[in-house]
């Protein structure tokens, strides 16, 4: 029974984990409940469920891969750290000498129906610019506050593909965005995170 207990609990606390990295990368409520492994209704239910699908061959990037195509992407020389990915999501500390920053990518499908309408700065942001692609990509570069609290900021871009392929990639200017700061800014810039989103890798 003890060792029950001890795997409720693990199961519990990677549930909190993945819902806690969905909606640090503002993948909305369907992302977070597929994530945490909850039910959720409508299209959102159909939008998440699709996150099992990816790229041309159908199937959803492994973790593996999307860190590895992460890290192909950062600039080179600088030290990697706390690694966490799952499929379709990946996330690591990097840090290029001046202070280290937390960076994710989530990569979703089928997300037309649940975010088009919100990729025109929504919200509280610092900062943040709506563009439309010449392929009809809908792109939303913003830097926020940190919605953990502490004095992080959060630099992020979302892209939504005409297909309703979405690639959402952010930074803080910390190892965790509740953490302490360690650097004045993110080290990336929007222009860099876009260019990482838009990355055909992603698509498998």
């Amino acid at each position: 029974m003890h060792g029950n207990t001890l795997g409720r609990r693990r199961v519990r606390r990677i549930a909190a984990i993945t819902a806690g990295l969905a909606l640090g990368l503002g993948l909305g409520a369907a992302a977070q409940a597929s994530a945490a492994g909850q039910p959720v209704a409508g299209k959102a239910a159909h939008s998440a469920s699709s996150t099992a699908r990816s790229g041309s061959d159908g199937t959803i990037l492994t973790g593996r891969q999307m860190a590895r195509v992460l890290k192909s992407l950062l600039p080179k020389g600088g030290k990697i750290s706390d690694e966490f990915n799952q499929d379709g999501y990946a996330q690591l500390v990097w840090d290029d000498g001046h202070g280290k920053s937390m960076i994710g990518v989530n990569a979703q499908l089928d997300m037309g129906d649940v975010v088009a309408g919100h990729m025109h700065c929504e919200g509280e942001y610092l900062e943040c610019q709506a563009l439309t692609l010449a392929d009809g990509t809908l792109v939303m570069r913003a830097k926020r506050a940190s919605e953990k609290g502490g004095s992080a900021v959060v630099w992020l871009v979302d892209t939504l593909h005409p297909d309703g392929r979405r690639v959402v990639v952010q930074e803080v200017n910390a190892a965790t965005e509740g953490g302490p700061v360690t650097r004045p800014r993110p080290p990336l810039t929007l222009e860099k995170l876009q260019s990482i989103a838009l990355d055909p890798r992603w698509a498998g």
